[in-house]
C-alpha cells in the first residue's frame, strides 16, 4: 500500500495490532510472511477473508468480518490469533513441566517399591536361614516338615511381592500415560493453524491435565506391605519332638495407648509394681500408677520428689531423690525410718536405682562411676562395683548380672563390674529393660528426630528380633526416657511427657 493508504489503515481501530512491512523486506527474505488462514465461512462468495482472531467461545479461527457481524454481537470472547497461540503454547509447556515433575515423583515411588520388595525378600531369606540352621542341627528326617515351613514363607513372599508388583505396574502405567499425553499435547503445537486444531489442542491439553491431577501414590502403602513381611518370625521347637523344627508365625507390636502424664515434662523414673501395674515418678512429687491398658488409677506420694523409683518383693516403694537419698515406703505409703549411706549428689553425681530379685538395692553414680549395693535394712553399702570405662547412666537387675546403659551402648556386667557382653549402635541413645521370658529389650532413641526402635536380645546380647522400627513419638525437651515391661507382657516406654504402651500379638501363618 502507499503511504497515504497506510496512514488511513493505521487509523482504523481493528488494524491497531496489524504489522506492516516493506515489500522489499519480503522480496529479499528479511521478513517471512506466515501462511495465511482463510475463513471457511465465505467459500460461497469466492472471497478470501484472512482469519486474524480466535473465538474462545466457539473454539475456532474467525475473520474480521465474522467477528464484527456475528461473534461480537453475541458477546463471545474473542482473542487475537497470535496471542491465543502464545497463551496456548505457554499453557501446554507448563503442563509438560508438571509432567516431568510428576514423572520424577512416580519414579521415586517405584524406587521405594523396589526397596520395600528387597526388605520383604531379605527378611524372608533370613528366616529361611534360621529354619535351615535348626533343621541341620536336628534329625535328617525332617524334609517334609521343612518343606511345609518353606512353603508357608514362599506363599507369603509371593503374596506380598505380588501386591508390590501390582503397585509398581500401576505406577509405571501412570508414567506411560503422562509421557504419552505430554507428547501428544506437545506435538499438536506443531500442526498447521487450520481446521479443528483449536479443538484438538484443547482436548489433548485437557487429557494431560486430567492425568496430572491424579493423586500421587502413598509410600506408606508399599511400606506397610514390607512391614507385614518383617512381622514374620520363626519360633524354634524346644520340646522333645525333634521332628517338629518349629513354627512360622506373624509377630506384631501394636500401640495400646499413648497417655499424657499428669506432671508433663517431669518424669524421672519408672518401675513395674509387684501387682502388675506401672509406676511413673515425677521429680517434683508424685507417683502415677497406670494399668496395662494405660488407665491412670491413682497418684501417690504427691509431695515426694524423686530421681528414680523401684519396688521390693513385699510391695514397698524404694525412692531415690535428687541428692541420692534412699527412702522406703510401705504399701500404705507410710515412710519407713531407715537410712542408707549413699554418696551425695556432690560426691557421686547423678544417681540411678534398681532392685534385684533378692531385694538388694543398687545405686549407680554418674560422677563417681561406681555402683553401691545395699540391703533393705539400710546402713552402709555391702558391696561396691567399679564401672571402668563406662558411666552407669541406667542400671537394671538381670539374674546375677546388671544391664547398664551408657549413651549408645548396652553393657552386661557381673557383680564385680566386669563387662560380659556389649551391644552398640551409632547416633542413638540406648535404654534397656528385662522381660518376663528372661530376654533383654532395648529402646534405641533418635531424640532429634523423635523416633524410637525397640529390639529384643538374648542373655548374651545377641539380636533376636526387631519389635518395631522408627516409631514416631512426641519429641520432649528433656532427654530422659525409661523402658520397662508389665508383668502381663506389655511394653512401657516413657518420655518426660508421655507414656506409650505396646502389646505383642502373635498369630499363625495360614496356608
Amino acid at each position: 500500500m502507499c503511504n497515504k493508504c497506510r496512514e488511513v489503515h493505521n487509523k482504523w481501530q481493528p488494524h491497531v495490532k496489524h504489522r506492516v512491512v516493506k515489500v522489499e523486506d519480503v522480496r529479499e527474505g528479511r521478513v517471512v510472511i506466515e501462511k495465511e488462514v482463510y475463513c471457511q465461512e465465505h467459500k460461497a462468495d469466492k472471497k478470501k477473508y484472512i482469519c486474524t482472531d480466535v473465538c474462545i467461545t466457539c473454539k475456532k479461527f474467525i475473520c474480521l468480518r465474522c467477528r464484527m457481524l456475528y461473534h461480537d454481537k453475541k458477546g463471545h470472547t474473542v482473542q487475537d490469533a497470535e496471542e491465543n497461540n502464545a497463551s496456548t503454547k505457554k499453557h501446554i509447556e507448563s503442563l509438560q513441566a508438571r509432567g516431568k515433575t510428576k514423572a520424577t515423583t512416580i519414579t521415586n515411588h517405584v524406587t521405594c517399591i523396589k526397596n520395600q520388595k528387597k526388605r520383604v525378600t531379605d527378611h524372608i531369606a533370613g528366616k529361611k536361614a534360621e529354619i535351615e540352621k535348626k533343621y541341620q542341627e536336628s534329625l535328617k528326617k525332617l524334609n517334609e516338615r521343612k518343606a511345609a515351613l518353606d512353603q508357608q514363607l514362599d506363599t507369603q513372599e509371593v503374596k506380598l511381592c505380588k501386591i508390590l508388583d501390582e503397585m509398581k505396574d500401576v505406577d509405571e502405567r501412570l508414567i506411560t500415560n503422562i509421557e504419552s499425553a505430554s507428547a501428544l499435547a506437545g506435538n499438536c503445537m506443531k500442526a498447521p493453524l487450520e481446521g479443528d486444531i483449536i479443538v484438538i489442542r484443547d482436548t489433548l491439553s485437557g487429557e494431560l491435565k486430567n492425568v496430572l491431577d491424579r493423586d500421587d501414590p502413598e509410600k506408606k502403602l508399599a511400606t506397610n506391605v514390607a512391614d507385614r513381611a518383617e512381622q514374620l518370625i520363626f519360633t524354634p521347637n524346644n520340646q522333645c519332638d525333634q521332628l517338629n523344627i518349629g513354627q512360622v508365625r506373624f509377630m506384631k507390636c501394636e500401640l495400646v495407648c499413648d497417655v499424657e502424664l499428669s506432671e508433663k515434662g517431669n518424669m524421672n523414673g519408672m518401675a513395674a509394681t509387684p501387682d502388675g501395674r506401672m509406676a511413673v515418678g515425677s521429680r517434683f512429687g508424685g507417683i502415677d500408677i497406670f494399668s496395662a491398658d494405660g488407665q491412670l488409677q491413682k497418684t501417690v506420694l504427691k509431695d515426694v520428689g524423686m530421681l528414680d523409683v523401684g519396688f521390693l518383693s513385699n510391695g514397698r516403694h524404694v525412692v531415690l531423690n535428687d541428692n541420692n537419698d534412699i527412702t522406703l515406703y510401705t504399701q500404705a505409703y507410710e515412710r519407713r525410718h531407715v537410712t542408707f549411706d549413699t554418696l551425695s549428689n556432690d560426691e557421686g553425681g547423678l544417681g540411678r536405682l534398681t532392685v534385684d530379685s533378692n531385694d538388694q538395692i543398687f545405686v549407680g553414680y554418674w560422677k563417681a562411676m561406681k555402683i553401691h549395693v545395699f540391703l533393705q535394712a539400710g546402713g552402709k553399702a555391702i558391696r561396691e562395683i567399679p564401672c571402668n570405662g563406662y558411666i552407669p547412666m541406667t542400671i537394671t537387675s538381670y539374674n546375677d548380672l546388671l544391664v547398664v546403659t551408657y549413651v549408645d551402648e548396652v553393657i552386661l556386667i557381673d557383680k564385680d563390674g566386669n563387662s560380659k557382653h556389649k551391644v552398640q549402635k551409632s547416633n542413638v541413645i540406648a535404654y534397656a529393660a528385662v522381660t518376663q521370658n528372661n530376654s533383654i529389650i532395648i529402646a534405641w532413641v533418635k531424640h532429634d528426630d523423635g523416633l524410637v526402635s525397640i529390639d529384643e536380645y538374648t542373655s548374651d546380647l545377641k539380636h533376636v528380633q526387631t519389635l518395631f522400627s522408627d516409631f514416631r513419638i512426641e519429641k520432649p525437651e528433656r532427654i530422659w526416657y525409661y523402658l520397662r515391661e508389665f508383668r502381663s507382657g506389655e511394653i512401657a516406654f516413657c518420655t518426660p511427657d508421655r507414656l506409650y504402651i505396646f502389646k505383642l500379638t502373635i498369630t499363625p501363618v495360614h496356608e
